[in-house]
């Protein structure tokens, strides 16, 4: 049981630093296409 859960939990873990790597390199986009929208149409 304790080894099942071992398991699970280090896979959560690997999903969550994977989701936390694409929501951050995702804000970065988005804070750069806004950046690049404000600089070409203004």
């Amino acid at each position: 049981m304790v080894n099942k859960f071992d398991k699970e939990t280090k896979e959560h873990v690997i999903f969550y630093e994977k989701f936390l790597k694409f929501t951050t390199y995702s804000t970065i986009l988005i804070i750069v296409i806004i950046a690049l929208m404000a600089i070409f149409l203004v």
